[in-house]
């Protein structure tokens, strides 16, 4: 009884998933029709703004990775110094902790950063798109506004 449920299901699944992938793949522009030279320009330019963002947010993102990992290996080697075990165990914990919150505030400051960065961009290329519009607008003539 279970398999019989089970198929429609997965027949479900995977068409949603085929019609998905269609949806994602369809060329969003018209064959035949080139974007001009300016949108493509700006395009590149917001391109470049974006991945230039991410690179910088990554190598922070590896910078203070080690600089927490540094600081972890410091602590616990200083943990193995202390008189007693109650206490070695105590600095362990606290610097397992203190690395723990380290990588949790970059990894939540990466992705914020990376996504802002995506937005930039996605508005940006918006911004692009309209560019050819106006442009072709011509609000100097007579005409334009009978």
């Amino acid at each position: 009884m279970k398999k019989l449920f089970a198929l429609p299901m997965l027949g479900l699944v995977l068409g949603a998933v085929a019609i998905a992938t269609e949806i994602r793949t369809t060329n969003l522009i018209p064959p035949g029709q080139q974007l001009s030279g300016a949108v493509v320009t700006c395009i590149k330019t917001a391109l470049e703004k974006r991945e230039t963002t991410i690179l910088s947010v990554f190598t922070s993102y590896q910078n203070n990775s080690l600089t927490a990992l540094t600081t972890r290996k410091t602590a616990l080697l200083a943990a193995r110094d202390k008189a007693t075990k109650s206490e070695g165990k105590t600095a362990v914990i606290a610097a397992r902790k203190a690395y723990k919150t380290s990588m949790s505030d970059l990894k939540s400051t990466l992705h914020i950063s990376r996504d802002a960065a995506w937005s930039t961009y996605k508005t940006e290329v918006k911004t692009c798109k309209w560019t050819p519009l106006l442009q072709s607008i011509d609000t100097s003539s007579a005409n334009s506004e009978q």
